[in-house]
């Protein structure tokens, strides 16, 4: 019987099986691609501080969430 650990397997049995996943799914929408609402290209986007983002191809800087662009 195996384990799917995800992003959080690094945690092991600590800190409780809710918040655990909780965790797991935030982390798993921060880095995921996501797509740049002034150019619309996916994968360009990236998190350059807490609501801070930033699109590598069109330059543009905006605020979004914490852990997703919008």
């Amino acid at each position: 019987m195996g384990k799917n650990t995800r992003i959080a397997g690094r945690f092991g049995p600590r800190y409780g099986s809710s918040l655990r996943k909780s965790w797991n799914s935030l982390m798993e929408k921060r880095y995921e691609e996501h797509q740049c609402p002034y150019c619309k290209t996916t994968g360009s986007v990236k998190r350059l501080a807490s609501g801070i983002w930033s699109c590598k191809k069109c330059g543009t800087k905006w605020a979004g969430l914490a852990y997703t662009p919008y």
